[in-house]
């Protein structure tokens, strides 16, 4: 397990998933709402909740991205500390 202070701050997830999101093509300003769950003694949570009209492209692009479906239709999700680290590292890597 990685020390807490190596997961994502709430703004370094909300500007990956905007980029994933721009890469996608939406335009919208702020396509997601980013909240990070601290949970004591474990990695944080993070609850994503999709404000693009673009549901649908986004929940689809990001399940390709970690390699997990969400349920369809769904307006949010939550993603564990090391998926969000995964996210953030890989939108490092390009």
């Amino acid at each position: 397990p990685r020390p807490m202070n190596e997961y994502p701050t709430q703004s370094e997830l909300l500007s990956c998933l905007t980029n994933i999101a721009s890469v996608a093509g939406d335009t919208t300003n702020v396509p997601f709402r980013v909240d990070v769950i601290p949970l004591h003694g474990k990695p944080p949570m993070y609850s994503v909740m999709i404000k693009s009209p673009a549901k649908d492209l986004l929940r689809r692009q990001i399940g390709q991205i970690l390699s997990r479906p969400f349920a369809l239709g769904a307006t949010s999700f939550m993603l564990t500390g090391s998926e969000a680290a995964s996210l953030v590292e890989r939108g490092h890597a390009k």
